[in-house]
C-alpha cells in the first residue's frame, strides 16, 4: 500500500493583510478634530469679547491712577473734581446704553450712580458733589474720599450690551 499523502502539506503559509494605514483617520476621528477646532474658535472668540468688554473698565482706572497721581503731584482740587466727574459720564456711556445715561443729570445721574455701584454714597454721602454742587464756584467736598469712591464705582458697574 502506499503511503498515505499528508493532506496538510499542499497547503500555502498564511499571508496576513497589509498593516493598516494611519491615513485616512476613520470617522470618528474626523469628528474629533471637528469638534476640538469648534471648541478652539468658540474660546477665542469669548476670550476676545471678554477682553473687549473689559477695556473700558481697565482705561479709566488707569485715568483715574493717573489723575490720583497729578493730583498729589499738584493739587487743583476743583480740577480735579471735574475731571473725576468727567470721567464717571463717560465710564457710565461706555457701560451702559447711552441713551440711558446721556441725558441724567443731577439727583437722577446720583441715583443712576448709586444704583450701578450699588452703594448710597453718591445720594447721601461724599458722592453728592457729582450732582447739582459740582459747578458752584467754591463747592464744598473732600477730593481724597473721592478717588476711592470713584475707583469702586467703575469696578461694581455692570456692563450692560
Amino acid at each position: 500500500k502506499m503511503p498515505a499523502e499528508n493532506p496538510l502539506a499542499n497547503l500555502k503559509d498564511i499571508h496576513l493583510p497589509p498593516a493598516v494605514s494611519w491615513w485616512p483617520p476613520a470617522p470618528g476621528w474626523w469628528i474629533l478634530v471637528v469638534l476640538f477646532v469648534l471648541l478652539i474658535v468658540l474660546c477665542a472668540w469669548w476670550l476676545r469679547r471678554r477682553y473687549e468688554r473689559s477695556r473700558p473698565r481697565v482705561e479709566a482706572l488707569r485715568i483715574l491712577k493717573e489723575l490720583q497721581v497729578q493730583y498729589e503731584k499738584s493739587p487743583a482740587a476743583l480740577t480735579t473734581l471735574r475731571t473725576l466727574s468727567q470721567l464717571l459720564r463717560r465710564s457710565a456711556l461706555s457701560f451702559s446704553k447711552q441713551e440711558d445715561v446721556a441725558s441724567l443729570q443731577g439727583e437722577d445721574w446720583l441715583k443712576f450712580l448709586d444704583k450701578n455701584g450699588k452703594t448710597t454714597e453718591f445720594t447721601k454721602g461724599v458722592g453728592k458733589i457729582f450732582g447739582e454742587n459740582l459747578f458752584q464756584q467754591k463747592p464744598d467736598f473732600e477730593i481724597e474720599a473721592l478717588f476711592p469712591l470713584v475707583s469702586k464705582w467703575v469696578k461694581e458697574c455692570p456692563h450692560q450690551s
